[in-house]
C-alpha cells in the first residue's frame, strides 16, 4: 500500500509542477531544473507530453483553474 500512495504523491507533484510551468509560476531556476530532469527521465518527459495535450483539450483548459 505505501508503494501505490507513493506513485500517487509522484503523481500529483509532477501534475502540480507541470501545471505551475504552464501558467509561468516557475522561476527561472525550478524551470531550468525541471527541464534538466524532463531530460534525463523518459517516464516524466512522457508525461509532461500528455500534459501538454490534455492541454489542448477546450473541454479541459476552462476548468483547470
Amino acid at each position: 500500500m505505501e508503494l501505490s500512495h507513493r506513485m500517487i504523491c509522484q503523481e500529483f507533484l509532477m501534475a502540480l509542477v507541470c501545471y505551475e510551468m504552464f501558467c509561468g509560476h516557475l522561476s527561472s531556476e525550478m524551470k531550468y531544473l525541471f527541464e534538466m530532469h524532463l531530460k534525463q527521465c523518459p517516464s516524466c518527459h512522457y508525461k509532461i507530453l500528455a500534459f501538454q495535450q490534455m492541454l489542448q483539450d477546450p473541454l479541459i483548459v476552462p476548468n483547470f483553474g
